[in-house]
Formats: structure tokens, sequence, C-alpha cells
């Protein structure tokens, strides 16, 4: 009797495990049709960006095109030797930059910080560099010629043991010195950035990463990290032309930024775009910087104007948050499901989510481990729906707005979902929503704050256009239209108007009420270290700060 008892038992799991997975496969595809016919579709090969020639790719100038030619079948560099690096686009900076220590300044700018400290960074150059007093001495004779600044009145530096670094000199140079030894250390870079120059003239950016692979979650991507270098690289120099007056070289450099920025917008990660809000934010400094200055002409602020309109994280972040539900979400639920280890693959998990092989997750993947396939479809379905409801629609790109609201529910959403005893995550497939979702939950606060700052940066040359064309800032920003601008950017998070008001000092300060929906009449939201920003508090600032002239 017992042995019939699990023999029929046996037969009972086989039928369920058979139906499971039959109606698991059949809801997903009902809500794949549904989808679909909605205009989004869940075919993963739908947000593969199309190959480019490579005469029109600025991806495929000889810098970057080693980053992903792969041998065949691998995503391993065919030629190691070949692939770009920070050192061979700028070895001084590269020594340079751990050297420099960021001056501890209340942050007044909610994307900008203080005025590059140029005077530092040529000190950290002469640091990181292993010269001898002799190649101090000519170094320094030679970018005094180039920028036609006076000779020191004693060139030869002080005799100093052997044992230590010379320094450029005794005296203190002046941030004009500073700026051009800046300038002449980052020479070694001019050939790589005037090769990116000339192929960011090119219409198209695709970098050929391997999105066919099976399991996304292996897709490598090193061309985030070059490019934000070439970003920082980019903001020095801009910051070191403007302290020469040099402000036509400075301004093609924040235009390459520009055009590096973006080189990855049609890439379907939010990742990608978060890169791109880091990015632009290299841009925006030296940009401010100028404009604290008084330095920009009127057909450069009309040029910065119009490439900052260009600018849309909004529909650019939607479309990426679709490509991470069905590209990266949906793909790597799929690659699970049909792998032979995904027992291996899902006790994996625990290491990837940083909350160790605790008992609570290692029963999540025990269970989801054991379940029938089309459980996985379930998971899916879920999955995709958390994003339909909570996260695609908290960003409303034709009123480009963004909800906070929306998010904090998809928080408490997340965070009511984990809390679950672990046999319940599973029996209600909210596995791979928990796993995945809470990477990207904060997604769209950053791409509302990126795009606020290019809104304010664009503003920000509309301003100074008025005050060239009438001496003043205007009193309102209603003054701007129709004479500089067409019409006004409203705040992202509420839909009205950007704050607007002069300053005591005869600046003024422009801002959006911020991540909190509360006026806090233009305070900006700081870390608790107070030497970052914050952007979950506090106002989103665009503040002109008067700075000395070059």
């Amino acid at each position: 009797m017992a042995t019939m008892a699990v023999a029929v038992v046996a037969v009972l799991l086989v039928i369920w495990y058979l139906e499971e997975d039959e109606r698991g496969e059949r809801v997903w595809r009902q809500y794949q049709q549904q989808q679909e016919a909605r205009g989004e579709p869940l075919n993963r090969f739908a947000f593969i960006p199309p190959l480019v020639p490579d005469a029109e790719n600025f991806a495929a100038t000889p810098y970057l095109a080693p980053l992903f030619d792969f041998l065949p079948g691998t995503q391993q560099p065919r030629d190691r030797t070949a692939v770009p690096s920070l050192e061979t686009l700028a070895p001084r900076y590269a020594a340079a930059v751990g050297l420099v220590k960021s001056a501890k300044q209340a942050r007044s700018n909610s994307w900008v910080g203080p005025a590059l400290d140029l005077t530092g960074w040529y000190a950290a150059f002469v640091k990181g560099t292993n010269w001898d007093a002799e190649s101090v001495q000519a170094e320094e004779a030679a970018f005094r010629v180039r920028y036609g600044l006076a000779p020191r009145r004693s060139a030869v530096p002080p005799a100093r043991p052997a044992s230590l670094k010379p320094q450029l000199s005794t005296n203190v140079p002046s941030r004009a010195e500073a700026a051009a030894g800046v300038l002449a250390a980052l020479a070694d870079a001019e050939p790589v950035l005037e090769e990116l120059r000339s192929a960011s003239r090119r219409p198209h950016s695709r970098f050929n990463l391997r999105y066919d692979t099976d399991d996304p979650g292996t897709v490598v991507l090193p061309h985030y990290v070059l490019l934000k270098q070439v970003c920082q690289v980019l903001q020095l120099r801009a910051s070191a032309e403007l302290a020469l007056g040099q402000t036509e070289p400075a301004f093609e450099d924040i235009n390459l930024i520009f055009r590096v920025t973006d080189a990855i917008w049609d890439e379907p990660f939010p990742l990608a775009h978060l890169v791109r809000v880091t990015e632009l934010q290299s841009g925006l400094q030296p940009l401010e910087e100028g404009l604290a200055r008084h330095q920009w002409s009127a057909p450069q602020l009309r040029a910065f104007e119009a490439r900052l309109r260009q600018f849309d994280f909004l529909a650019d972040g939607w479309q990426a948050l679709e490509g991470e539900r069905v590209l990266f979400g949906g793909t790597f639920i799929d690659y699970v499901r049909r792998s032979p280890h995904r027992w291996e693959l899902l006790a994996n998990l625990a290491d990837l989510t940083g909350e160790g092989r605790d008992a609570r997750y290692s029963w999540q993947s025990a269970l989801l481990g054991a379940a029938p396939r089309g459980w996985y479809y379930l998971e899916k379905v879920n999955y995709s729906r958390a994003f339909e409801d909570y996260l695609l629609s908290s960003i409303n790109v034709p009123g480009r707005q963004v909800s906070p609201e929306a998010c904090r529910r998809f928080d408490e959403h997340l965070s009511a979902m984990v809390s679950h005893p672990a046999p319940m995550v599973v029996l209600r497939h909210q596995f791979f929503c928990g796993f995945l979702l809470l990477a990207i939950s904060r997604t769209p606060l950053k791409f509302a704050f990126g795009q606020t700052g290019a809104d304010a940066a664009a503003l920000a040359c509309a301003l100074e256009r008025y005050r060239l064309a009438h001496g003043q800032f205007p009193p309102v920003l209603e003054a701007l239209v129709p004479e500089i601008v067409s019409q006004l950017p409203h705040d992202i998070i509420n839909g009205q108007p950007l704050k607007y008001r002069l300053t005591p000092d005869g600046q003024y300060l422009l801002y959006s009420v911020g991540w909190n929906e509360t006026d806090e009449g233009g305070v900006v939201g700081l870390t608790k270290s107070g030497e970052g920003v914050d952007p979950k508090t506090g106002d989103w600032v665009w503040r002109l700060v008067s700075l000395p002239g070059t």
C-alpha cells in the first residue's frame, strides 16, 4: 500500500508539474500579446540598437574600437594590449588624479561644485611624475612661452634632497600659471582627443555589445568607465583653458563632452543613462565657471543652449527601462529557467544581492529551484507588470514629468514584497522582482535630476544672453520670452514654473522643488558628510556665484 501511495503521489506531482508548465507559458503568451497590441513589444531583439557602418560610427574610431573587438564567440579582447585605458589617453592625468584633494566647500549648486583647484591639480601633476630638477625647469619655461607668461625671476628650483621629487618653484603659482601647467601636463592626451573630436562628427555611435549572449548578466561594459574618464580629462582642460581666457578651445572641449555623453544614448540599460548624467555634469562644471566669470559670447551661449535642449533623459531613460525589463530581466529569467544548473545559479544569487547565503534567501532559492519551469513564466509576468505599474508609469514622457509619489509607492511595494516569508515570495511569483528591481528602483529620480540639470544650464545660458543684451539679469524668468527663448521649461517634478529670484549680489537663484516636492527656498540637499549632493532631499539648485575674472 505504501508503495502504491508513493506512486500515486508521484503521478499527481508529474501531472501538476505538466499543468503548471502549460499554465505558466499560456499566461505569459497572453500577457505578451496584450503588451504588443499596445505597442510595447516584449521581444528582446526589438531593443537592440541597429548596426551602423564603421565610417558613420563614433564608436568605431581606432581609440574605442578595440574595446569590443572580441575573439569569435567570446567576450575576450582579440588584442588586450590594444584595449584603451586612461593611461593610454592621459598618462600624467592618471598618475595625478589620486593625489588631488577635493576642496571641502559648501555646495550651492546641485550639479556643479566649486571652481576646479587648478593650483592643486598642477601640484599633483608634479608630484605624480618622476621628474628631475632640469625637467621641471624645462617644462616651466616651455609652458610660459607657449601661453605668453613672463619668465620667473629665479627659474632654477632650490637644491633639494635627492630622495624627494622637486617642486615647480618655491613660489605658489598664480591661477593662470597653474592653468598653463595643467594644459602642458595634459598635452599627452591631445592626439586621442583630436581623434575623438574628429569622430564626433560621425552621425551615429553604436558600441558592439554582445546583446545575443544567453546570460545578459555577463555582457561586458568597459566603455562606460572609459567615456567618463574622457569627460573628466576634457573637464579639466576646459577649466584650465578658461583660466587663460581661451574660450574657444574651452567651448570645443565642453561640446565634445556633450557628444561623448550622447555616445551611448540608445543603449537599452538604465546604467548607461546614469553614466550619461555623470558625464553631463562633467561638462556643466566648466560651463558654469565660464558663466560665473561672464566669459562666453552670445553665439557660444546660443550654441550651448541649443545643445542642452537636445538632452531628453526622461524619454531615453524610459526607453532604457523598457529595455531593462525585456532585454535584461526577462532574458535573465529565461536563462535561469532553461539552465540545467539553475539550482547552482539560484544559490549564487544570494552573493550578488549582498545578503550572503542566509537561511531565508536559501529557502527561496531552493523552492524556486524545485518549481515547475512554468513557474518562471509567471515570475516573468509579475516582473514585467511591476515595471508597467510602477517604474514606467512614474515617468510621463509627453508631459516631461516624473512622479516621486509613484516611486515611493514602488519602494513600499518592494519593501513589502521582500519582507514576506520565503515560501510566500515564491508562491506569489515575486522572487525575481525582489532580486532584480531593487537595483533600479531609484533610476527615475536620477533621470529627473539629470534632466533638470540640463534644463537649468540651458536657462542659465539664456539668462547670460539677456545680461549681455541688457546689462543685468531679468527680474523674472518670463522676461526671457520671446526675445531670448520661445518658451520656458517647467519643473520636471510638479509641472510648475521653475523658481527664480535675483540675489543681493546681483546674481540669481534658479531651482526645482526637488524630489521631496517641497520648496525650501533654494537650499541644496547634502549628504551626511556635507561634501556631496543628496538629490532625495532639499531643492535642485542652479545658483550663479560670481567669480574673479581670468
